[in-house]
């Protein structure tokens, strides 16, 4: 048998030193080797953005209904379209605020998918490949990949997550994959309680506990050799510890009535969207070190009864809480400042995409809209994102792409989403990782699309 000259031997000393805890970090050691990074080409990252926020409507909401409006036989009357200006008609019945706040977004309606799944096509939307079972457990998500490029940029102040994902569900998470355990996702869920400030009483059993672990750490960071390394990822834990006792985050993960009503929002815990907007709003603003938020707003599946308002989902309630959520959030990242006077919307990347669209025209026989490919709709806005714009056109009923609206002349997929928030968050899209456990390369913007070899890039029209 051949020995991986990267796996020490495991003494009974050892084994006996480290416990369990060391067995896991022993057969993890291959991942936590220094990562060979290596840029496929030339580009020139645009930058300019601090932390991005990506909501991601889970469930492929319907472009006829909401950015890309078309009007059949049965659009309801009380969806209130208008010419909000010209060339662009907007539901002003079911988006009043966001239909008022056109000039602080892009649309782009030339949105294209691979894949008529939704698990297969989100996990296209978070990584940027297609699914394969083999290479799954090591495939990062895009979060995990903008924390572990960001990593040189933490400061001693920084106590939240590189990465903070809300109400995602686990089956749809793409987690870190190969990448370090501090690059991933500290996921909130609805309703998990946000008791993240401890008692007094807490406090005194806790930092009992953890002098008492950093005194047994410290024989093991004395040990020399590759071993060491397995620590890093025990130290990260530890740090990360400090939030559970830090009054910051009861800030930022703490909402006042009227935040929870204006962002759309009654109930306690996590909304659906509005909470997790507003939340998103107060790391902003807090500044505490992450650097990606995914947001979750789930249930836009609407195969039956899109138009019924009695029931609890519909195409109303989605786009009712999408309105209030989303142009809350662009309210306040507008007029709040960070400590230099920087707008944070400036500095603040704001991308809203489904996995992909609905079927157009008339409603199937159970009154809803099934999975379309060809077409769909994303919002950008901030860090430097031209407000008042509409990139791509489709026909008269939302279902075929007629004008791509930027240079490349396709449709937009979701590999050009990822190396556009990539570039913005100055990060070289074309970057790839040789060292994996597979020992393929990992690249940040795969090429090699269903339709063969691809050039996936920045949607530079997006940007004045």
């Amino acid at each position: 048998m051949i020995k991986n000259p990267h796996i020490p031997v495991l003494s009974r000393r050892d084994f006996m030193r480290v416990g369990g805890v060391g067995v896991a970090g022993y057969s993890l050691l291959p991942m936590l080797m220094p990562l060979n990074v290596q840029a496929r080409g030339k580009v020139e990252p645009r930058g300019g953005a601090e932390i991005c926020i990506f909501i991601m409507l889970q469930g492929a909401a319907s472009q006829m209904d909401t950015f890309d409006v078309k009007e059949g036989p049965d659009t309801p009357g009380d969806f209130d379209i208008r010419t909000v200006r010209e060339g662009l008609r907007m539901p002003v019945g079911t988006l009043p605020m966001l239909s008022e706040r056109f000039q602080k977004y892009t649309i782009v309606r030339s949105m294209g998918a691979w894949d008529l799944n939704h698990d297969r096509s989100t996990y296209h939307l978070q990584s940027g490949r297609e699914f394969q079972i083999a290479r799954a457990g090591e495939i990062p998500s895009i979060g995990s990949v903008i924390a572990y490029e960001m990593r040189d940029r933490r400061r001693d102040s920084d106590i939240l997550p590189s990465f903070i994902s809300f109400d995602v569900q686990t089956s749809i998470l793409v987690n870190c994959g190969f990448l370090p355990s501090y690059t991933a996702p500290m996921n909130l869920k609805q309703g998990t309680p946000l008791t993240f400030v401890m008692s007094e009483e807490e406090k005194q059993t806790f930092e009992r506990r953890q002098q008492l672990a950093m005194t047994l750490n410290r024989e093991w960071h004395e040990t020399p050799g590759d071993r060491s390394r397995i620590f890093r990822d025990l130290d990260e834990y530890r740090r990360s510890a400090t939030l559970l006792s830090d009054p910051r985050c009861a800030e930022v993960f703490t909402l006042s009535d009227e935040d929870k009503e204006r962002y759309g929002e009654h109930n306690s815990g996590f909304g659906p969207l509005g909470n997790a907007c507003a939340m998103a709003r107060n790391i902003v603003e807090a500044d505490l070190g992450t650097k990606f938020i995914l947001i979750n707003h789930g249930s836009w599946d609407l195969h039956t009864d899109i138009y019924k308002k009695d029931t609890h989902w519909s195409q109303y309630t989605m786009n009712a809480q999408l309105d209030r959520g989303l142009a809350s959030l662009l309210d306040d990242l507008e007029s709040r400042t960070d400590k230099e006077g920087r707008r944070l919307i400036d500095k603040t990347l704001v991308a809203c995409v489904g996995e992909f669209g609905r079927t157009p025209g008339v409603l199937n026989e159970l009154n809803g809209r099934d999975h379309h490919l060809d077409a769909g709709i994303a919002v950008f806005a901030g860090a430097g994102v031209k407000g008042d714009q509409v990139l791509g056109a489709t026909d008269n009923v939302g279902g075929k792409i007629i004008d791509p609206g930027w240079h490349k002349q396709r449709p937009v997929y979701p590999e050009d989403v990822l190396a556009t928030i990539y570039s913005v968050m100055g990060i070289d899209w074309t970057k790839k990782i040789t060292q994996t456990p597979s020992g393929r390369a990992f690249e940040y913007t795969e090429y090699i699309a269903p339709k063969g070899l691809m050039d996936f890039g920045e949607i530079s029209e997006l940007f004045a």
